[in-house]
């Protein structure tokens, strides 16, 4: 039979390992919390540095993110030296220096957020704005050169407006892809005309009519149509009795 001092010292040693096994729990938890609050916040910032890296930042911008570089290191060597010299991340819990390295990696995101999006504004700004496609409708007489122009150039004006709306570019693609669809705005613009004749608009609005007769092909309309390459686009027909 077990002796009372026995049982005793079973039950210390049960108490002494459930501790134990407690310890290495709470160990865990503590080390799962600190994981997500620093995986949280620098996967914000290589994503801010990734889409910022193909922007240039003005001189004192760049000031500025260095210094927040360069504290962001150093509290990362003061939690690192913590670590090495302790080994026991509960005392990150109340160790100010683990919410001074969170607050730097915080503090130089936003410094490259609020940084980029000036500078993409400006890189857009730079590049120069083109005209809505509501713009040119409303005041370039409708013909089917101007139509099939305009209709080319919304197409084009669509991508334009979902590269420049978001405060940031998501890479530099977005830069190169900007200038691209810039170009091809301004080609379609160029080809919208504006000084179309009037006795040329009534014809173009009697062809989308079906209401075209030789009456509307005047001089002047079979000149424009030459000019403009046009002549071999209509046929003739009778309308028969």
């Amino acid at each position: 039979m077990t002796t009372l001092l026995q049982r005793c010292q079973t039950v210390t040693a049960k108490v002494e390992q459930l501790t134990l096994a407690q310890r290495h729990a709470n160990q865990q938890r503590l080390v799962q919390e600190r994981t997500r609050e620093w995986k949280s916040r620098i996967e914000k910032l290589q994503a801010v540095k990734v889409r910022t890296g193909c922007l240039s930042l003005d001189t004192e911008a760049e000031r500025r993110a260095d210094a927040k570089r360069a504290h962001l290191r150093h509290n990362a060597s003061q939690v690192l030296e913590r670590l090495k010299s302790n080994g026991d991340i509960a005392q990150l819990t109340d160790d100010a220096s683990w919410t001074r390295l969170l607050a730097s990696v915080e503090g130089l995101t936003e410094e490259l957020e609020n940084s980029g999006e000036l500078a993409w504004r400006s890189h857009i700004e730079k590049l120069g704005a083109v005209e809505d496609p509501a713009w040119l409708r409303q005041r370039a007489p409708s013909t089917p050169m101007n139509d099939a122009a305009i209709a080319a150039y919304q197409k084009h004006y669509g991508v334009y407006s979902g590269l420049v709306r978001p405060a940031l570019p998501r890479s530099a693609g977005d830069l190169a892809q900007l200038s691209q669809i810039l170009d091809a705005c301004r080609t379609e613009a160029a080809k919208v005309t504006f000084d179309v004749p009037p006795d040329v608009q009534r014809f173009f609005q009697a062809i989308q009519s079906d209401s075209a007769t030789l009456a509307v092909l005047t001089p002047s309309v079979l000149e424009w149509l030459g000019e403009n390459g046009q002549l071999e686009h209509y046929r003739i027909r009778s309308v028969g009795r």
